[in-house]
């Protein structure tokens, strides 16, 4: 018996020095592995620049192209209104389709391809749909209007999916452990299309010979910030092969229970019995055909295959997996709605906070009166503001990947909307131009956060309920359909903006209280944030 004792215990040294060994070996493969994998993030984190030029196009020049074409003023955020309720319901079902797709192209990339083709030939269509609609019906401008308010929704709505499937495409590449890196890297890149298309927008192409050649500032701007985007796009597509889906193997390989052995278990093993191995072994044996409960009803407890779940339609999968969502996903949703309604308020409205409540303009005004010249001045020195905000999000988003180490994500985000919440609230009740273009930078706590933390947790839910804890009301869930359901939180806060907002501004008469609505949901979001499930502490 005492030889036997020995025996067991120099085998569990020689096992803990084993596991010791391979830890570190492991370690030292990650140290060199993360400056490659690194890369890779940054350059698929590229793809989303397109994305975020085509909203920051619309932002700017969505108006402005309608008011030329004729389009009524009170008509003129109805294409934004639309495009908002249609990518509502549409981005799941694309992002879904994508989870499922398994053409040899890979199985994001083509989604990516097909919605950047689209957005840019819509948007195209709206920038120089004027010029057609009256080379067409000259004197007319109804076929300008139908161009342009047809370009301009399928664009936006383009543009919403697409971003949903960049962030799927960057997620799927990025290994558990550099989830928050990809989460933080996806914004920065993508900001690069905000900041280069703002920098465009600043030059006055009036005097070049590009000017003639396009026929007009606008058309300058978009026409170079396009073959930059398809440039970046390209190289950010073919520079790393995705892998396919395959439906059998996927499936097998995301519900497998099968044991993982630690040192305490192989000790165990080893002074257990034959029959006591048989029956550990029999226990962990995991079968072919997955199934899982529908939760949907209380009382009856039915049991959906794997089989039945791929024989159903994308637009039913859609439903179903989005009609069935866990409770800490729906938490998680109804705080990213929160900070959306408060940053989209925000974006919507400076510019025209800055031009009439600090420089007391109006945009309603003769040309060549004072009050319309002071508003254009406040747009314009408003637009600073917006270029710090731009910047300071993306050198935050950078910082979030060192902070995410320390901090609760919950405490970070209710942290960071609670500033935000302070400097709308300053700003509000300011009359100081320089003041307010500060407080206009601390925006970016909440367009960092939102851009970031929401993905981060999401990322951590599918690690720790699908892959440790195999918790059945997460199975079939993908990071494709999860991260559209998160993105439509700002197709909701759209809608509620463009439906109230607007109103009690004009109720109120002023775009004071566009800035006072967006502080209220700032602090709703903060305390919203301590309502999120936290995955525990490994």
């Amino acid at each position: 018996m005492p030889n036997d004792s020995e025996d067991i215990q120099e085998k569990a040294h020689l096992i803990d020095q084993d596991a010791e060994n391979n830890e570190n070996n492991a370690w030292k493969l990650n140290k060199t592995y993360n400056k490659a994998s690194v890369l890779k993030l940054v350059v698929l984190s590229l793809s989303g620049f397109g994305a975020e030029f085509f909203f920051i196009y619309f932002d700017m020049y969505a108006i402005p192209l309608q008011l030329r074409a004729k389009i009524p003023i009170a008509l003129s955020t109805l294409p934004g209104l639309v495009a908002t309720i249609i990518g509502f319901f549409l981005t799941p079902i694309i992002s879904n389709m994508s989870d499922r797709c398994s053409l040899r192209l890979g199985r994001r990339r083509p989604f990516l391809i097909v919605l950047f083709i689209i957005a840019l030939a819509f948007n195209t269509l709206c920038t120089f749909g004027r010029a057609i609609g009256l080379s067409i019906s000259p004197g007319h401008y109804l076929i300008s209007q139908i161009l342009i308010i047809t370009g301009l929704c399928i664009g936006m709505i383009s543009a919403t999916t697409l971003l949903s499937i960049v962030r799927a495409y960057v997620m799927d590449s990025a290994s558990s452990d550099m989830q928050v890196l990809a989460n933080s890297l996806m914004p920065c890149m993508s900001s690069l299309g905000v900041i280069t298309s703002t920098t465009l927008a600043g030059i006055n192409w009036r005097k070049t010979a590009l000017f003639n050649v396009f026929g007009g500032q606008i058309r300058v701007i978009f026409s170079l910030s396009s073959m930059i985007s398809i440039f970046i796009t390209f190289i950010s597509v073919i520079c790393y092969r995705e892998i396919p889906y395959d439906n059998e193997k996927y499936d097998k390989a995301k519900v497998d229970t099968s044991s993982v052995t630690t040192k305490a278990d192989t000790i165990e093993m080893i002074i257990a019995d034959s029959d006591a191995k048989e029956t550990s072994q029999q226990s962990n044996v995991s079968t072919n055909k997955t199934e899982f409960k529908n939760q949907s009803s209380p009382n009856k407890s039915k049991v959906i295959t794997s089989d039945e779940i791929h024989s159903w339609s994308s637009v039913y999968q859609t439903y179903y997996l989005a009609k069935t969502m866990p409770k800490e996903l729906i938490n998680l949703w109804i705080t990213s709605v929160l900070g959306w309604i408060s940053g989209i308020a925000f974006i919507i409205f400076y510019t025209n906070f800055v031009g009439e409540s600090i420089y007391h303009g109006n945009p309603m005004a003769p040309k060549n009166s004072t009050a319309f010249a002071n508003y254009r001045q406040g747009v314009r020195n408003a637009s600073w503001g917006l270029m710090a905000f731009t910047i300071v999000s993306a050198i935050y988003s950078l910082l979030l990947i060192r902070l995410a180490k320390y901090f609760d994500m919950r405490y970070m985000i209710a942290v960071g909307y609670l500033i935000t919440c302070v400097a709308t609230m300053v700003m509000s009740l300011a009359n100081e131009v320089v003041l307010v273009n500060i407080m206009a930078a601390f925006q970016c706590f909440t367009c960092a956060t939102i851009f970031n933390l929401p993905f981060a947790i999401l990322a951590s839910y599918h690690n720790y309920f699908i892959k440790e804890k195999k918790d059945k009301r997460w199975t079939f869930r993908e990071y494709g359909l999860d991260i559209s359901i998160i993105f439509t939180s700002m197709n909701v806060g759209s809608i509620i903006d463009y439906l109230f907002l607007g109103l009690l501004v004009s109720v109120t008469n002023t775009s004071r209280t566009a800035m006072i609505f967006s502080c209220i949901f700032s602090g709703l979001c903060c305390i919203s944030a301590f309502f999120i499930y936290k995955v525990p502490d490994v």
